[in-house]
């Protein structure tokens, strides 16, 4: 479906350097005695686990707490990349005036650079998501998962002079009508305005001119301003995701 979001590099996307993911990539355990996981099948059992998180439901969970998030599906045709008119007068502009001053490199010498990132992202960005920032999933990322993984990626590296500044992973596992999943993205916001929007749309753009005909990103559940931002591009689907946890015969919000 397209609207599900999780796959391998999802997966590999959410975790943390203390998690564990599942043989068969369909789920994660939150602590080395394997006693708290986390699932995205609400038909999976919590009978044998202290606490089962369950992820990224599609339908409305029986349970007392729980919350929902937004799942955002954006479209591209070649129309969209054609950039006309006042609705693409931000986006428009944003690229005229990065194209001069970026450079994109499909591939990365030293990991570190990339951590060097993060941590900035950390320090100029991050505090605005609190403990919702998830940078350590990044840094995971790229130190465990990253090399052995990257043939299966679309890896876009930014670069503004010789400095790393920010960098876009997609998937390229695509089980229904050409969509993509959006993996993780950082960036240096201290080198000017809409470098983030840049980012993205230079992402897409990579992506249409190897595909040269529709295709749809998933870029995962957000709310708040960060899914304001999403809608920046054009929507083929919103749906809510739901999240909840059991916790041995009691429900508990995450």
């Amino acid at each position: 479906m397209i609207e599900n979001y999780i796959n391998k590099h999802s997966i590999m996307g959410m975790l943390s350097k203390n998690y564990i993911p599942f043989e068969n990539w369909r789920g994660f355990y939150k602590k080395k005695d394997k006693t708290k996981i986390v699932v995205f099948d609400e038909n999976f059992s919590s009978e044998n686990f202290e606490e089962v998180n369950y992820y990224y439901i599609q339908d409305k969970p029986e349970v007392k707490k729980k919350y929902y998030s937004t799942l955002l599906v954006s479209v591209f045709n070649n129309e969209f990349f054609e950039l006309k008119g006042k609705e693409n007068k931000e986006l428009r502009e944003t690229r005229n005036k990065w194209n001069k001053e970026i450079v994109i490199k499909y591939d990365i010498e030293n990991i570190e650079d990339v951590i060097n990132v993060i941590d900035n992202w950390d320090i100029n960005s991050g505090v605005k998501y609190k403990w919702n920032k998830h940078s350590g999933y990044d840094r995971n990322f790229f130190r465990k998962y990253y090399e052995q993984e990257k043939k299966e990626l679309i890896s876009l590296f930014f670069y503004f002079g010789e400095k790393l500044i920010g960098y876009s992973i997609v998937s390229k596992i695509k089980e229904d009508d050409n969509c993509y999943r959006y993996i993780i993205r950082k960036m240096d916001v201290s080198v000017g305005r809409n470098v983030c929007l840049y980012i993205d749309y230079k992402t897409f753009e990579y992506i249409w001119r190897k595909e040269n005909k529709k295709f749809l990103v998933n870029w995962g559940a957000s709310s708040g301003n960060v899914l304001k931002y999403k809608k920046k591009f054009p929507i083929y689907l919103e749906n809510r995701v739901w999240f909840y946890k059991r916790k041995k015969n009691n429900d508990e919000k995450i």
